[in-house]
């Protein structure tokens, strides 16, 4: 009795561990996987206060900000999702932001950003989120008062505050540049959003 359940077991070991080695199978890819499988990188922004962290920005050509919000978040549920204003929505994962803008200059695209919480709490304005998420919810995600704190900083050093990705962004400062830490799917991560999990 023993060694058939042993020889079971042993199986459903090998193809838990084949399932979740291999790019399909039984597992999801995590979220920033499956963005970068789904759209197509665009452009980096670089953290003004950490050269080594950076929001990766992709873009969903011909897909509009609502079906891009539901399709990302069909594939894996946001811990907090916004409602949609003035061309923005905010999905929050584990540790991580998902910010859809409607690009300004094709409304038909949608550009779609991917950040850890260390690049917008060091980066964000707090304006950028004001019909998006309470301060309180930025609070508990980025740090006591986050909102306040951020919004002195930026006002003593508005170039070194971010407005979001597209023409009405700001004057962040950041290098904002060509990916050269990967291309398309490949895995390679550096400091950006999906380092470190």
């Amino acid at each position: 009795m023993k060694k058939p359940l042993l020889s079971l077991i042993l199986t459903f070991t090998l193809l838990l561990s084949a399932c979740s080695s291999g790019s399909s199978g039984l597992f999801k890819d995590d979220i920033v996987d499956f963005i970068s499988n789904e759209y197509r990188i665009y452009d980096t922004v670089s953290s003004v206060t950490d050269s080594e962290n950076f929001s990766e920005i992709y873009i969903a050509e011909d897909r509009e900000l609502d079906e891009v919000a539901s399709t990302i978040s069909s594939h894996e549920q946001p811990e907090e999702m916004s409602e949609r204003k003035d061309g923005k929505q905010v999905l929050v994962y584990d540790n991580l932001f998902v910010i859809l803008t409607v690009d300004e200059e094709d409304s038909s695209n949608t550009f779609i950003e991917v950040a850890n919480e260390q690049f917008v709490r060091n980066n964000y304005s707090p304006d950028f989120f004001d019909g998006l998420l309470a301060y309180w919810l930025l609070s508990n995600l980025l740090g006591n008062d986050w909102g306040n704190t951020q919004k002195q900083k930026c006002q003593r050093n508005p170039d070194n505050c971010y407005g979001g990705y597209g023409p009405s962004g700001g004057t962040f400062k950041g290098s904002n540049q060509t990916p050269t830490i990967r291309n398309g799917g490949s895995s390679v991560r550096g400091g950006g959003p999906g380092a470190g999990k």
